[in-house]
Formats: structure tokens, sequence, C-alpha cells
């Protein structure tokens, strides 16, 4: 599988979680473009540095070196414990493994498993045990810079010249920057050395820059340090950098592969565990100061974070007392409002986790709390805001949890268990402690045999759970205010033919966006993959999703009533040879809703890709050409197409209307170090004048953009 394949299945699947934002007024779209850079930034990292599977050997003197390897492995999404837990026998019975296609004699593994491994692992010698000081570690680390611009070839009504008497009645109707965005990042990585303990140690080290569109002047800088196996100080992170335990009800400021089969059938909803840095340039939901994971023995870790940064928020203008009524998390500072928003609130924050393993079991309590310098409040005083007043509150806030996790050869249970609270109060709205609340998820997976899983999801947040970092399995984009329960299956009944399914139902028990009493609603997804040889694969997708919204019935009056969603996807893909691929794709969308007519949307598009290899400069040469046709009666019947990337980047738009999206790009190594690439995006629309609202407003039908990427890698 080529990577570019495999950031589409994974963001494919990650959009149609299809959270709901506005649940929290604190959650914007921006924040979930940010947890998908970090979703990309830490797979590609570890696509960037695989897997030696010959480390997962059992053996006296490099145990603590096989569990790292396994924790690693823990990481990639799409593996199960069993998958792993297969894997290592594997290798301990059939040592040493002397290709990747050994991994077709591993049974628990499935043929798109396979295919997605050889991205992340590889079969070579063991890591050796090496004296090298830290001296050392840096002579030989690997170094890589990417600079990255996007230059776009239409302006929008923000970038327009304005006469200054206009400038000085509305300042904020201008953007104070130009129209370009760029950005740097820098990467060190050391090689691992294998320690007389059995410990890899490695360095790593990096920062970034960025300055958004709109914006005067670079004005994000993040960066940090990593060092991992300094005797018992497992990893050791001063800088940026996120966290994630248990399932992440207490902390999980990482991604989250939200609903999806990967995450529902893999048992696996929050993939990764720890601590990692903040490499992406993503400028909110991270902490900053300093963590470390420290072994009390073989079998505990104990691990501590301590963090201090500024926060974007946005004040309330009519209190008397200094008050915010919400975060900002867009990372935006374009106009003279956005600009005043920027790290007006001081935020402190600390916690620990004790974890403690033994044969199939493993138990972590988790505690984390927050101050900010000023106090959060955020307004709930109309019947169509009525509910927040559940949402995060107070300048004291905080919550501690219990996970556990248990596993047998055909059993996975794992769940976690937890209470938030805060200091905030309202007795106006006759609300004590209105984030006093208790939360928990189960996850249960069965292996009925070697080609078939079934799983069990049940959660309940009380609508008083609120959190500042904590994102789990769910309906909503945070964990609140939803009781559910999800069963799954996932099987390859034929060879080549893969399977998976599942079916959701929920509860909403209080008021929540667009629903202005208790609510319910199901979702429904079914995948199937058929691959018959390595040249040619067919995938289809259908989900089905219903909820009950706000109708109006009458001039004010409303009731709830169930708006359906239902997408179809057909995608064909074929290598033609050893140069040329291509991929064809059809979607078709239909919604209903009681308040308005049936609403329907397709699309088509065709993707064909030419890549060889370039002997000279040890690199390749790859041309990406993709046209989509798009067509929908409205915004709510949108469709989304994948298109070639950048790297560090998702080709992922979301379109409605009429009128088609054509994307060329070229990517080449100029030498053995030096990498480029030059991607030109189309978007014409046939069905208006003009493109976005506000600010945004483009006055055309069309735009066009290009984006340039360069990375020099030693």
């Amino acid at each position: 599988m080529e990577w570019d394949d495999f950031m589409r299945d994974i963001y494919e699947e990650y959009i149609e979680s299809d959270d709901e934002l506005g649940e929290n007024s604190y959650a914007t779209t921006q924040e979930e473009d940010n947890a998908t850079d970090a979703l990309l930034e830490e797979l590609y990292t570890l696509h960037l540095s695989p897997i030696n599977l010959n480390d997962l050997r059992i053996v006296k003197d490099a145990e603590e070196q096989m569990i790292n390897t396994k924790a690693r492995l823990r990481q990639l999404p799409f593996l199960s414990d069993q998958q792993i837990e297969a894997i290592v026998y594997y290798v301990n019975n059939n040592y040493p493994m002397q290709s990747l296609g050994e991994l077709m004699l591993i049974r628990e593994l499935d043929y798109q498993t396979r295919s997605r491994l050889p991205l992340f692992c590889y079969v070579g010698e063991p890591t050796v045990q090496n004296k090298d000081n830290i001296l050392k570690l840096l002579r030989y680390a690997n170094h890589e810079v990417i600079a990255r611009t996007t230059i776009p070839f239409y302006t929008k009504d923000g970038f327009l010249d304005k006469p200054q008497n206009i400038i000085d009645a509305s300042p904020n109707k201008i953007y104070r920057g130009n129209n370009n965005y760029h950005s740097l990042r820098y990467q060190l990585r050391s090689r691992q050395q294998k320690r007389s303990n059995g410990i890899s140690q490695q360095l790593i080290a990096g920062f970034s820059i960025e300055k958004d569109a709109g914006e005067d002047y670079f004005d994000y800088l993040s960066g940090y340090v990593m060092m991992n196996g300094l005797g018992k100080i497992r990893t050791l992170i001063i800088g940026d950098y996120k966290l994630n335990y248990g399932l992440g009800l207490i902390v999980n400021n990482s991604f989250n592969l939200g609903k999806n089969t990967m995450g529902v059938l893999s048992n696996a909803p929050i993939s990764r565990h720890g601590i990692r840095p903040h490499a992406s340039t993503a400028e909110s939901n991270y902490f900053r100061g300093i963590a470390i994971d420290y072994s009390l023995c073989r079998s505990a870790h104990l691990s501590a974070f301590v963090s201090y940064h500024d926060i974007d928020a946005t004040k309330d203008q009519n209190s008397a007392i200094p008050s915010i009524t919400s975060l900002k998390t867009d990372g935006l500072h374009r106009t003279l409002l956005e600009k005043s928003k920027k790290g007006i609130v001081q935020e402190l924050s600390g916690g620990c986790n004790l974890s403690f393993f033994h044969r199939g079991l493993q138990v972590e309590l988790t505690g984390i709390a927050s101050h900010f310098s000023i106090p959060l409040k955020p307004k709930y005083n109309t019947p169509a805001t009525e509910y927040r007043k559940y949402n995060l509150q107070g300048d004291n806030f905080g919550s501690i949890g219990l996970f556990y996790r248990y596993m047998t050869n055909r059993w996975n249970l794992q769940g976690e268990y937890a209470v938030s609270f805060s200091n905030a109060e309202d007795k106006a709205m006759n609300i004590d402690h209105p984030n006093n609340g208790f939360a928990f998820v189960n996850n249960l997976r069965f292996l009925v045999d070697n080609q078939t899983s079934l799983s069990a999801i049940v959660r309940y947040y009380n609508p008083k759970y609120a959190t500042l970092y904590g994102k789990s399995f769910g309906e909503n984009s945070r964990p609140q205010n939803e009781l559910g329960l999800l069963v799954g299956i996932a099987t390859e009944p034929w060879t080549h033919f893969h399977l998976e399914a599942y079916v959701d139902g929920f509860i909403f028990p209080k008021k929540r966006y667009h629903a202005a009493a208790g609510s319910k609603g199901i979702d429904g997804l079914l995948k199937m993959t058929y691959s018959p040889n390595q040249k040619s694969s067919w995938q289809l997708r259908y989900r089905v999703k219903s909820k009950e919204q706000d109708c109006k019935i009458e001039q004010d009056k409303t009731e709830l009533f169930f708006n359906t969603r239902q997408d179809l996807r057909l995608q064909w893909n074929y290598k033609l040879n050893n140069y040329l691929t291509i991929r064809t794709t059809g979607g078709f969308v239909y919604r209903w809703n009681a308040d308005s007519n049936d609403e329907m949307g397709y699309l088509f598009s065709q993707h064909i890709r030419h890549e060889r290899t370039l002997a000279r400069q040890k690199g390749r040469q790859r041309i990406d050409v993709m046209l989509a046709y798009f067509h929908t009666d409205s915004y709510a019947a949108k469709v989304y197409t994948t298109s070639p990337s950048l790297l560090y980047t998702f080709g992922m738009n979301s379109l409605y209307g009429q009128g088609i999206n054509a994307v060329a790009m070229f990517s080449r190594s100029l030498s053995r170090n030096l990498f480029a690439i030059c991607k030109l995006s189309v978007t014409k629309y046939f069905d208006r004048n003009t493109i976005g609202t506000g600010l945004d407003m483009i006055n055309a039908s069309h735009k066009e953009d290009i984006q340039l990427q360069l990375r020099w890698k030693i």
C-alpha cells in the first residue's frame, strides 16, 4: 500500500465520524482540523522510523526492549491487541524473520492489515547493544527541514484595498497581513541505541513556526526536546507535548479516531498512549512545560507533568468582573479583534498517571487539575443557548479516573470510569456544581476465530461531566450528555474479501445543539473490501445516520423530528503497470428532514498517478492528476473528496453546489537529500458568482491556489 492511499483511508474513516460541533462552546471546526494534523504527524513519524519486528524476540537481557517495541505497535490504530500478541508469538517461534512476506503465515492478520504493516515495519537484524553517549547520538542523528508556502490566485474580501475612512470606522473589516501561508518545521531524530538493560535510547528534538494567511508575521512558535531510555526514566520531554491515558476520558489532546470501523473493530478507540511531542502547527490543545515517565519497577510506571502557557479566549465585555465566554482554538490572528483574543488567559495544569500491568491485566489511575487566570463563564441566557449550561466553567477544574484492560487469547475487555469537578456555581440558573459529573466507557471484543471478531462498546457520559482535555469514543465531539451502545463485526468470510459493520444507538438526556429537549439517534455502517489480486481492489461503503433535531412546525414553535442522511460510496483502484495507477470513485448522498424537501448529492472523481524511480538522485518522481465533478442540492447534502497532498497535510475537500474540483501535483527528488512538491488546485462552481461569506468571500465563481513544499533530510 502507498502512503497516500493509507492516509486517504485513515482520513475518510476519521472525517466520516461526523462529530457534532457546537455541543460545547469551546469546540470549533479548527479544533477538529488540529486533531487531524496531530493524527498525520504521529503516524508519519512512525512511518519515518519503522519498527524492526525481530526486536519482538523475548530474551532475558532484552525484555524491556520487547515491551517498548510492543508499545510502538500499539500506536498503530489498525492493530488490535490480539494481532500484536500473534505477531510476538510468531517472531518468538520462528526467529529470525526473513521478510515481511511471513506475515501471511499469521492467521490473525487479514489482507488489509498485512498491506498496511510494511509502511511501519521492517525485518532486519535485531538492535544490538551500544554504549554511545549523547554526543554520538547527536553525531549520527537524522535531520529534517520542511518549508511550505501557499499562494492563492484569488483575493478574499478581507484582503481588498479599502479607503482609510472605512478602515477607521470598521477596523475589523480587513486582514492585517498578506494572503500567503508560510510554515517551517525542523526535527532531529537520533538512531535508537540499545543499552545494557535492554532499553532503547533515543533523542528527538524539533521546532515549528507558522504564519497563517491574513496574519502580518510568524505568530506561532513551538519546540520540544525529548529523550527516551535514560535509565529508569523511560521518557523525558521539555517544551510542547501531548498526553493520552486510558480511553481518553481524563486527558487525550492527541487525535481520536472517533466512531469509525478502525477504532470500533480493532478495540482501540484511542490509539496512542503516554507522552509524545507536539510537533504539528496546531496552535491549541497541547501542553507546554515538562513531562516525565518513570519506571518504578518492571510492572509499574509513574508519569507526571506540569504545564503553563497562554491561551486565546473571548472576553465578556458586559461583565463587571473579568471573565471569558469561550476559548478560541483556531489559532487565527488576522484582524484586530482576533489579535485582541490572543494569549489573554494563563493556564496552569498538572497531573500524574500510575500504571500497573501483570500478564493480561493492566490498571491505571489518572488525575489532572487546571487553573485559569480568568474564569470561564459561557453564555446560556437565551432558549437557543440554554444547552451550554453544563459546559466547562469556572477557573479551577479537573478530573480523576480509573482505567482497566484485561486480555486473553479470545477476549479483550477495557474500560475507564471518571469523575470531573470544578468550582463553578450558578445560583441564578439554579445550577449547583454544573461540572461535577460521572462518565464511563467499556469496550469488549471477542475473537470468534482467526477471521471473525465481535465488538461492543457501551458508554455513559453524564451531562455534568465536562473536562478541558477529555476526548473519547462517542457521537458528540466531547464525552458529555450521552448514553450509547454499539455492536460491530469484522470478518473475512472468503479469501481477499473483508467485511466490517456496526450499529450504534445513542440517547442525549439533556438539551443539545439543535435539539431543545432530550433526543436520540441511530448510526450504522457497512464496509466491504474485495482485493482479487495485488493490482486491483474494490471498496463499497454505506452509512446511514438518523438523529432527532429541532424542526419548525409553526412561526415560533419547533418539535423534534429525525434528520436522516445516507452515504453510499464505491471505489476502484487498479495498477496498470509498474508506473501507472488509477483510482475511480463514485459517491451518492441522500438527506431527509421533516421541515425541508428531500436533498441529494453525488460525486464522481478520477485520479491518475504516474510514478518512477530516479536512480541518480536515489529517489522518485511522481505526477498526480485528479478531477472531480460534484452536484448537491444544499450544504447539508455536501460530499467529500480526497486528493493528492503535501507531506504532513491532508487532501480532503468538502464540496456542495455544482462544479468541478481539479488537482495536479508534481513531486520529485532533486537530489539524495532534497525533495520538492508543487500542487495546483482549481475549483469551479457553476451555480454561484461568489464563494464564501464575510471577509472570506471571493467575488468570483472559481478559485485557484498553488502550494510549494521543500524537504531537506540527511
